[in-house]
């Protein structure tokens, strides 16, 4: 036990201090660009409630990088120290260490998922709640789709407040996927009483058009809904996600494959942290003075940036439904898992 917690501690501290560096280095490169625009909006205390807000969005994505890092330093300065000398002479290959650190590989798959499945998404939807002169500044006229209950809307334009809508077609879909009723409008507005629909054209199966001037649109989505689609934010909450592929709240535009691979990701985030230890742990082969660390350690790093990539683009592959939603979550931290164990053991022989 007191193994464990001296090498976790290790690792959790360089974990820490990589990710507190690449987080300032974040938030700095983003203040340069928008701090003139806070100040001039929101005033110097802006600064602080910004960059308090963007940092979750920030750690979120460097997450992963910072724990093969932190990983790989550690394991070197254990290398540098002939720590890893000690350990194997007493019967501790790097594999049988790597199984000490699950708990540390755990927390950080937790606070993976935490952060891409609740932090995060809840401190965009802030992040822009307070600060909408820097995302509100413009319509959006990019064509979006939704679904709500036994509806599929089609929506053309959305106004930078959400509450103006333009060109929206909506198909009202009755049992067996049969096409009940096709209304079109030209506008939407939105009011305390609700939706508005203008210049309505309402169509139904084998009957005429019928066009009136104005008609009530009684749908659950509301402005911030909208215009959460229309952005389409890259972190969704996990709990959001559970109730739109349930059918409890209105799809947010993305389709049920996006939905779906965020819900597997939420689980393949806890196998994440283990495959960045098998890489960063390449660093405890070779003396300090034979220079081998140095290039384990670049071996190391190099597959898993390689293994982000990968898992990158198996996950577009599977939110375009070009790839299981399952598979594309798993496959990559299951394949560099394994090439991660057979690398240590093939070096170690």
């Amino acid at each position: 036990m007191t193994l464990a917690l001296y090498l976790s501690r290790q690792v959790g501290v360089r974990i820490v201090a990589v990710l507190a560096g690449l987080v300032a280095l974040g938030l700095s490169l983003d203040m340069l660009e928008n701090s003139a625009r806070i100040v001039e909006h929101y005033g110097v205390a802006g600064l602080g409630e910004y960059a308090l807000l963007r940092a979750p969005l920030v750690l979120v994505t460097i997450l992963p990088l910072g724990v093969l890092f932190g990983a790989a330093l550690a394991f070197l300065s254990l290398a540098v120290r002939n720590e890893m000398v000690v350990l194997r002479t007493a019967g501790y290959n790097t594999a049988r260490v790597l199984l000490l650190l699950i708990p540390l590989a755990a927390i950080c798959g937790v606070a993976q998922s935490y952060l891409a499945g609740r932090l995060g998404p809840a401190a965009e939807q802030a992040l822009v709640e307070r600060f909408p002169d820097l995302f509100k500044t413009r319509a959006i006229e990019e064509e979006i789709w939704l679904r709500d209950r036994h509806a599929v809307i089609r929506i053309g334009r959305v106004e930078a407040d959400g509450a103006t809508l333009g060109d929206i077609s909506i198909f009202r879909i009755g049992a067996g996927g049969k096409l009940m009723q096709r209304i079109d409008a030209a506008a939407a507005q939105y009011s305390n009483a609700g939706w508005l629909l203008e210049a309505v054209t309402v169509q139904r199966p084998d009957t005429v058009k019928e066009q009136v001037a104005e008609m009530p649109w009684l749908t659950r989505l509301n402005p911030a809904s909208i215009l959460g689609a229309a952005r389409r934010p890259e972190l969704v909450d996990t709990g959001k996600v559970r109730q739109i592929l349930a059918g409890a709240l209105p799809g947010g535009g993305r389709g049920t494959p996006f939905y779906a691979v965020q819900l597997w990701r939420s689980y393949s985030a806890f196998v994440v942290p283990m495959v960045m230890f098998l890489f960063g742990a390449m660093a405890s082969f070779g003396h300090s003075r034979s220079g081998g660390g140095a290039r384990y350690v670049a071996l190391g790093l190099v597959g898993g940036a390689v293994f982000v990539l990968t898992d990158g683009v198996f996950t577009s592959l599977g939110e375009v439904g070009a790839m299981g939603a399952a598979l594309s979550a798993f496959l990559a931290p299951g394949l560099f898992f394994a090439i991660g164990l057979w690398s240590i053991v093939v070096i170690e022989e």
